[in-house]
């Protein structure tokens, strides 16, 4: 696919980063605005590499110091100018960035490899979506940018292009903004030899099918969703000429069709990225699944002899419903928290608004509500928010704990992340997938949403008609006494908020930024039936406050592949096992005491007494059981501690046990977990 290649201005991005990034902490603050100046100067050399140097300064100059707040490492601020987002490398051993605590500045020096090609015989640089050429005096070009809009943040981009001496017929095409010249032909003559070149590839070792359409979008995010990077170095005193590069992606895509290179000089770089148009048929899978890259490029020497060479690499497509939080190799990310889950704003790609078993519920709250347009009226907004949250909560879908740590340096590479589709299936999910849910809903009215990502936790941020935002905690969806309301879920969601804006740890992404201005799409997910959320135990509820349920019991849960118990007439057979069940998160705020039963293909679970009137009774099959394991805390409640252990289905359900005597003492569970794997 042709690409975009984006000039080495630094509004993309500073525009991106810096922007979101210090407006939101302005806001927290309620500070006042900050100009940003970058002037920068970039000397563009024969060969088509180039040299850098820019000056950033601050009005107020407070502004520096907030920056090196939030970028103790000036390294992550630049580094997607070159390996991420351009379509050119940096030197790294040339590239040094520098602040000045006394002037309040940020100066940074580097060597850029192949910030000018040569097409159809003409030099090219692709200036960035808003620059504009300000003045041409000879072989320098001045170009201005502006960024900010309406933000608290305001931008200024002013930079001078040094064109190569001798550099002709400077022009600025409107059509792809790209600033050309032509040069006077290189002297190569036969006798310089045969070509010489050194390839390498960068690729991203894992791509998600979730995500698969942005693989194919040059725009998207600047350009940084490339799949792979193949940096062509002439090496020889030979000019290379004809360049074509093609690339193919195991079976879902066909050979991409090069755009030619009419010349390489001799030391001259060629940085091409791959944006492969990846078939559909991609989100038909669940697993990782191993494919290969296939890379052919061929060219010719100044003496009209031809060579071609291949490459291949091996890596991964992951399944539709698998994520990574971070494509930073091992080179480039930095111990910043950041770094771990740059991903982040692909998390749009979840939120399906469109998706009919969304729409369906989404119409479910308008009706408890009464509201029908509730993005138009401040008032209006929070009711149908409030009456969505109420929606949740009396269909009983509730939150579950991930296995591991989440969202943390330690452990943020792939995480099984559920359609709101799912949620509704499984009416159950992780604090990010209960976020996105709820996200999409709110999307689904016509409301913006934002999803916040901080260290450990997601959660959703919905902004008002009036611009304020209104933060909802939504694992105050918990089981039994942990459940919270609207009001107390919004109240610790807006406690979070201020604590992740001071603290400066966070992605608050904007769902509909992504999909419009990043253009991050969803994928197109398969047809479901018209009953699918009335098989799924989803029904409307009617307008008496509380969510009390119209159709079926409060508190039960449906058969979704595990089968559970009536409340009378069950009969548990099999190995009996007293225990405890709690009905939280291993707090013993509220339990039932009863009778675990387990035979060679069921458990089953007969309560006796509770402490809150909640008698669960459930039935699940073996072959449903994803993980049977003891906990790593004990159960505690004043000086009773209890060993505990769960068990996680496979639709992401988790229960809480402990094994008990008679007397309500201790025991070791290792008798139950060795049942349950026989």
């Amino acid at each position: 696919m042709a690409q975009r290649i984006y000039g080495f201005c630094p509004r993309p991005l500073l525009a991106i980063v810096l922007l979101v990034s210090l407006t939101q902490l302005v806001r927290a603050q309620q500070a006042e605005e900050i100009a940003i100046n970058v002037r920068g100067v970039q000397s563009v050399d024969a060969r088509g590499n180039a040299h850098v140097q820019w000056l950033m300064s601050f009005n107020p100059a407070r502004g520096y110091d907030r920056v090196r707040r939030i970028y103790s490492n000036l390294y992550v601020l630049f580094r997607d100018l070159g390996p991420e987002r351009s379509g050119f490398e940096i030197n790294r051993d040339t590239l040094k960035i520098n602040s000045d605590d006394g002037q309040r500045t940020i100066t940074v020096n580097a060597d850029f490899m192949g910030a000018a090609v040569c097409r159809n015989n003409r030099w090219q640089i692709q200036l960035g979506p808003d620059e504009q050429v300000s003045n041409q005096d000879t072989n320098h070009v001045f170009t201005v940018s502006q960024g900010g809009g309406q933000s608290v943040v305001k931008m200024m981009f002013i930079n001078t292009y040094v064109l190569p001496t001798g550099a002709q017929s400077i022009q600025v095409a409107r059509e792809g903004h790209l600033l050309t010249y032509s040069l006077p032909a290189a002297k190569s003559a036969a006798a310089a030899g045969k070509a010489e070149v050194d390839v390498k590839v960068r690729y991203k070792q894992r791509l998600m099918a979730a995500v698969y359409k942005v693989y194919g979008d040059t725009e998207a995010g600047e350009g940084a969703y490339w799949v792979a990077k193949t940096i062509f170095k002439n090496t020889s005193k030979t000019t290379i000429h004809d360049l074509k590069i093609y690339y193919k992606l195991g079976d879902y895509t066909e050979m991409s069709v090069p755009e030619p290179y009419s010349v390489v000089a001799s030391g001259g770089v060629v940085v091409d990225r791959y944006y492969p148009l990846i078939s559909g048929r991609v989100a038909d899978l669940k697993n990782q699944t191993p494919l290969q890259l296939y890379i052919r490029y061929q060219y010719s020497d100044a003496a009209g002899r031809p060579y071609s060479s291949e490459l291949t690499e091996r890596l991964e497509m992951l399944g539709i419903n698998q994520f990574e939080f971070s494509n930073l190799s091992d080179e480039d990310r930095t111990d910043n928290w950041r770094d771990y889950f740059n991903n982040a704003p692909l998390l749009v790609a979840f939120v399906t608004k469109m998706d009919d078993p969304v729409r369906q519920f989404a119409g479910y709250a308008s009706h408890r509500s009464g509201l029908t347009s509730p993005a138009s009226k401040q008032e209006d907004a929070i009711k149908w928010l409030k009456a969505v949250y109420e929606m949740e909560l009396g269909n009983d879908i509730v939150y579950t704990t991930p296995s591991g740590s989440f969202l943390t340096e330690g452990n943020s590479s792939l995480q099984d992340i559920k359609y709101p589709r799912d949620v509704f299936h499984d009416r159950a999910g992780t604090c990010i997938d209960l976020a996105i849910t709820y996200a999409a809903l709110a999307e689904s009215v016509g409301l913006h949403a934002n999803l916040m990502v901080v260290p450990g936790h997601t959660f959703a941020v919905i902004r008002l008609p009036d611009g304020q935002l209104l933060p909802v905690e939504n694992t105050g969806l918990g089981g039994g006494d942990q459940r919270a309301g609207f009001e107390q879920a919004v109240e610790i969601g807006m406690k979070e908020l201020r604590e992740h804006f001071e603290d400066g740890r966070f992605y608050l992404v904007d769902v509909q930024k992504e999909w419009d201005t990043h253009r991050i799409p969803t994928p197109e997910l398969p047809q479901l039936a018209t009953d699918f959320l009335e098989k799924s135990g989803i029904h409307p509820l009617d307008g008496s406050s509380g969510g009390t349920r119209v159709v079926g019991g409060v508190g039960s849960r449906p058969s979704r592949g595990t089968t559970l118990a009536s409340s009378t007439g069950s009969t548990g057979q099999g190995t009996p096992f007293r225990v405890v069940h709690d009905h939280g998160i291993g707090t013993l705020v509220s339990y039932c005491i009863g009778i675990l039963y387990i035979s060679t293909d069921t458990v089953t679970y007969e309560p006796e007494r509770s402490t809150d009137g909640r008698a669960d009774r459930f039935q699940i099959k073996k072959a449903d059981i994803k993980e049977a394991r003891k906990n790593r805390m004990p159960m505690r409640q004043n000086q009773l501690v209890l060993d505990g252990f769960h068990i996680r289905l496979q639709n992401g359900s988790n229960y809480n046990f402990a094994n008990i005597d008679n007397q309500g003492r201790s025991l070791n569970a290792d008798a139950i977990l060795m049942e349950l794997q026989r």
